[in-house]
């Protein structure tokens, strides 16, 4: 398997996936559980779901990666179970995180969730670590509509039961089908304003969603992901010729910053994330921006969520790269259904210097 997994768990969603192996982590190790400042909110959600006692490290803001000095304070003060979560396929440097972590004893779970395409010398984002997540949900590159996978390359402990699927009845399949549907029209930025119309789907926005039982993989979904796997990674190379284009566009126009790529590494670009000064507000015209695909990044960090700080074992600490992305970081489309017009659109958001 590319992944290089031992043995691999399918469940309905990546959240329930990384709910599980903090489950399987901290039945090991014990806790805290330590979670990156800035990071999808899901990522929170699950550590919560696992009833986990949660404290925080800092990110670089030039790299998405972890800020190292403040992982390693964390570990020092006792954090046992770490998710490294790779944002955007943006991939990390795993030789400082495997010396802390071999150092103190603690797992470093890979939550992969957004690392489709992504690679680090050679290996795709997915691959490191004793326990990886994937999610197939949508806008994830690879995608069933739905789902999550945890894999293991090394003896895990006992697992808990797992609740079976929640039916392959018609209305699941509708549902699923209806979640495809969407993806396929947000995917054309001409098209993005029907869906982003609709307050129900919440599309370019963070919704905190409250954890819910742990519950097995839909085969009708664990389908659609092997059937799609061919064209992920054809999609992946689109994705990265595009993001190029883009960086080279978006610099001639203005002082912006876009997210540097670690050292062997080759970015999955789910999407091209990019520091403006004032953020999403500070473009030409903030709701065509939003129609043109074009999205602030993640509005808190974890830290300001009420269900997280409700867990978090509490320091004086400030985490100053997370802050500052959350003030700054916006997102550009890179999909293939990028037409020339839908470029120059997005581009033209930009400011000339």
């Amino acid at each position: 398997m590319e992944y290089g997994a031992t043995d691999v768990r399918l469940f309905e969603t990546g959240t329930q996936a990384l709910q599980m192996a903090l489950t399987l982590a901290i039945a090991k190790v014990g806790g805290p559980v330590a979670l990156p400042a800035f990071s999808c909110f899901d990522v929170g959600a699950a550590a919560v779901g696992v009833g986990a006692t949660i404290t925080l490290y800092d990110v670089d803001p030039g790299t998405l990666s972890p800020d190292i000095d403040s992982l390693r304070r964390t570990i020092a003060a006792g954090a046992r179970v770490i998710v490294i979560a790779p944002l955007y396929g943006y991939p990390i440097n795993w030789d400082p995180i495997e010396a802390l972590v071999g150092q103190t004893g603690a797992i470093a779970i890979e939550d992969a969730a957004q690392g489709d395409g992504g690679f680090w010398r050679g290996r795709p984002i997915g691959s490191f670590g004793p326990m990886s997540v994937l999610s197939f949900g949508r806008g994830k590159g690879w995608t069933g509509g739905s789902g999550g996978a945890l894999l293991m390359r090394s003896s895990a402990t006992t697992e808990p039961s797992v609740a079976p699927a929640s039916g392959d009845d018609r209305v699941a399949e509708g549902r699923r089908l209806l979640a495809f549907a969407v993806q396929w029209a947000m995917g054309r930025p001409s098209l993005y304003s029907i869906p982003a119309a609709l307050p129900w789907l919440h599309l370019g926005e963070t919704v905190y969603r409250a954890p819910g039982p742990i519950r097995q993989m839909a085969s009708s979904v664990s389908a659609g992901i092997a059937a799609t796997r061919a064209d992920a990674r054809q999609e992946a190379v689109v994705r990265r010729g595009n993001a190029e284009r883009l960086t080279a566009a978006l610099q001639a126009r203005s002082a912006v910053c876009p997210t540097g790529v670690c050292y062997g590494g080759v970015a999955g670009y789910l999407r091209l994330a990019v520091r403006v000064p004032g953020g999403l507000e500070a473009l030409r015209d903030p709701r065509r921006a939003r129609r043109l695909g074009i999205m602030r990044s993640y509005p808190q960090i974890l830290a300001h969520l009420p269900a997280v700080r409700s867990r978090m074992k509490m320091t004086a600490s400030r985490w100053r790269g997370a802050e500052s992305l959350v003030r700054s970081l916006v997102t550009f489309p890179t999909h293939s259904l990028l037409a020339a017009e839908d470029f120059d659109a997005v581009v033209s958001q930009v400011g000339l210097t």
